[in-house]
């Protein structure tokens, strides 16, 4: 059984524990907060695959399609 508050929403039982697993793990490192380097505000996120932005200064960099180490 998985624990309480995995986020497993829109994969359902036909798709495997291990596939639904890796799925979670992925999207809660895609999902959560990052600082900007360039201003420090909390609202830098992803805007396409591999391309990383800022909604307040409007910094962009690139990095990995979940994830960014800048």
């Amino acid at each position: 059984m998985l624990k309480k508050g995995a986020s497993l929403k829109g994969l359902r039982q036909k798709y495997g524990i291990k596939h639904r697993k890796k799925f979670s793990a992925v999207h809660s490192v895609l999902k959560q907060k990052r600082k900007c380097p360039q201003c420090g505000s909390l609202r830098f996120g992803r805007e396409a695959v591999g391309i990383w932005s800022c909604k307040k200064c409007g910094y962009k960099v690139t990095g990995t399609a979940y994830d960014v180490a800048v």
